[in-house]
């Protein structure tokens, strides 16, 4: 082994320590000092975003809906200074338990800070979990990852920091109760007889 890939396999194994260790008790800012300050950092459905400040965002939105949430690295490889990591995430939605597998996709720069995070996972679990507890909608909402129409690719990405968002959040609230409001509306007064004569 050279000089050169010996210091890559230090600075990958410091990385990965510390990763580790900031899902041992995760907060939103566990892992600032190994973020590099322009982290490229990509995920599923997400707006593809820039700087450690986002990451601290998405995890605190993240931990506030499931706030005792913690993650186990459960096996990693690398190839140079690029890593690749598998997380298993666990913790209780509601009142129910999620295990959420996620592979971590980083590259490291000169200094050992990770200038670049694909993460992929599959969400389908935690919709799962939220969509059979209806009590958890308003929290899951207020947490901030409910707001997905802000956050989303599709829209133009300085769009959160534009005076409407607060007032598009608003709406799209407003929507989803109303939709709400009237289903239960509509099954209150019909119900059962309803879907009886829809049968027959």
């Amino acid at each position: 082994m050279d000089l050169q890939s010996s210091a890559d396999a230090a600075a990958v194994e410091a990385a990965v320590a510390a990763f580790a260790e900031g899902w041992q008790a995760p907060h939103p800012h566990a892992w600032d000092d190994l973020l590099a300050d322009e982290v490229t950092l990509v995920q599923p459905l997400l707006r593809n975003r820039v700087g450690r400040h986002a990451l601290a965002e998405e995890y605190g939105r993240l931990i506030e809906l499931t706030p005792d949430l913690k993650g186990e690295v459960t096996r990693w490889a690398a190839d140079g200074r690029a890593v690749r990591i598998s997380l298993l995430l666990t913790g209780t939605l509601g009142r129910s338990p999620l295990h959420l597998q996620v592979t971590d996709q980083l590259t490291l720069d000169d200094d050992g800070l990770i200038s670049y995070r694909r993460a992929t996972f599959n969400p389908l679990p935690a919709v799962a979990l939220l969509a059979r507890q209806p009590v958890m909608w308003k929290h899951w909402w207020s947490s901030g990852v409910g707001p997905v129409l802000i956050r989303r690719k599709f829209l133009p990405h300085d769009l959160e920091r534009l005076p409407t968002a607060a007032l598009l959040r608003a709406l799209a609230l407003v929507g989803l109760f109303l939709a709400a409001s009237a289903w239960l509306t509509r099954f209150m007064s019909d119900g059962p007889r309803a879907t009886s004569r829809e049968r027959g």
